[in-house]
């Protein structure tokens, strides 16, 4: 097989990693062997869905130089050495899959059980320590966890996992069985586990919630207080209130309203509004209005970012993606017990300040980027950081990321990373 026909294969392996849900926007990365000292691999900062073969990098095992002007993928040194180490692998695939980024912080090597994941991975997931992504540290890191194990699934603590495979298809059947295997592994934390064959995600959301707040017995929560979801407009915003819709921005029916000024516009006969939707119209109209690198606004109730908010505790950096994205904490406001919507609204826009995200005590969170695909990874990150949270306090292993090494993450990623992502360049 030619160079283009294996740089071909990674560019589909990329496209395949968006479609599966392994990565979200351009995080993760995507290599092949070529040839006795080479390997080539996805570049740094580049949309996978627009990627050509032509923007596929060339990389030397040895040294990790590179042909061509195009930056390799900061993970170079991480798949240099699996090449160099391990004769038998030939792609390799760097995921942030949920279960396996979220259980990764816990820093424990993974016992697989089953056979069909012991075939495809082997007896352990083995767990990478800690170190900032692109380091030396790392590289270093994953040459001594290679050097202990002929495992085909690594987690690096608090970052994501690596699939190693003989050929493409075998490196997504490990990263489809690892998930699996941690998936299983949190619900393990589980004081019924192995007793109960009907235990699942649910039953351990809401034994987290009594065990963080001290109840012996299940609660009715209180009803969640839709938000909805907006795109900042020419004249305004637009409102999105369909929240059952296929997307979180659906434009089909008559639930999108375009607003402007102080009052609704261009909506006949839908100028009057519920008490609940003032309230959340005044608490977009302010985000807009102060924080103008806000351009879309996601309310999310997904499963586990609903439980951790259900416990009312400030979320802060388990994953390092999270740290780059959303920033060195997502605070916790609580917008329900407010009776004037200015109020409720001017919380919200003081605490999305230099973030992507905020917690809303027991109704989910508040996700916003400066465009809808931005805000829809910040939703992803929350929600993988959100099951660290759970795995985390269950087990009682991991901490959260050294908050300086957060304030460095951000700071990279808001003014090299997240350029580089939108120009292709």
């Amino acid at each position: 097989m030619n160079q283009q026909d294996i740089k071909e294969i990674v560019v589909e392996a990329g496209k395949e990693l968006v479609k599966k849900g392994l990565i979200a926007r351009t995080w993760g990365n995507v290599s092949c062997r070529a040839g006795e000292n080479q390997f080539v691999i996805t570049p740094s900062g580049r949309t996978y869905e627009t990627l050509a073969p032509g923007e596929i990098v060339t990389v030397n095992i040895k040294d990790c130089s590179h042909e061509g002007s195009i930056e390799p993928s900061s993970e170079k040194g991480v798949h240099a050495e699996v090449y160099r180490q391990r004769p038998d692998i030939n792609f390799v695939i760097h995921t942030h899959q949920p279960y396996a980024s979220a259980i990764s912080c816990l820093g424990i090597d993974i016992p697989v059980a089953g056979p069909e994941a012991k075939q495809q991975i082997g007896s352990q997931v083995i767990s990478v320590p800690y170190a900032l992504s692109g380091t030396k540290k790392l590289r270093n890191n994953i040459a001594t966890a290679l050097s202990r194990s002929e495992s085909k699934a690594f987690l690096m603590v608090s970052h994501g996992a690596i699939c190693l495979g003989e050929n493409r298809d075998q490196a997504f059947l490990v990263a489809a069985e690892l998930e699996k295997v941690c998936a299983a592994a949190v619900i393990g934390f589980h004081p019924d586990a192995g007793s109960d064959d009907k235990l699942d995600h649910d039953g351990l959301r809401d034994y987290y919630i009594r065990k963080m707040m001290n109840l012996s017995s299940a609660v009715d929560y209180p009803a969640t207080e839709s938000i909805y979801n907006s795109e900042r407009s020419s004249s305004g915003f637009r409102l999105y209130l369909d929240r059952a819709g296929k997307t979180p921005f659906s434009a089909e029916g008559d639930d999108v309203f375009e607003l402007a000024g102080n009052e609704a516009g261009g909506v006949p006969g839908k100028q009057d509004f519920d008490s609940g939707i003032e309230k959340a119209i005044s608490i977009h109209r302010e985000i807009y209005s102060r924080n103008r690198d806000v351009n879309a606004l996601i309310h999310t109730t997904a499963p586990d970012i609903l439980a951790v908010s259900r416990v009312g505790n400030t979320v802060y950096p388990l994953l390092d993606d999270f740290a780059q994205i959303i920033g060195t904490k997502a605070p916790l406001i609580n917008i329900s017990t407010q009776n004037r919507p200015g109020r409720a609204a001017a919380y919200a826009a003081r605490a999305l300040k230099g973030r992507s995200a905020v917690m809303l005590n027991n109704n989910g969170a508040l996700c916003a980027g400066p465009s809808i695909s931005d805000a829809l990874a910040a939703g992803i990150i929350l929600d993988k950081n959100c099951k660290a949270v759970i795995a985390s306090a269950l087990s009682g292993l991991g901490k959260p990321i050294n908050p300086l090494e957060c304030l460095l993450m951000r700071y990279v990623y808001l003014k090299r990373y997240s350029k580089k992502a939108v120009s292709g360049k």
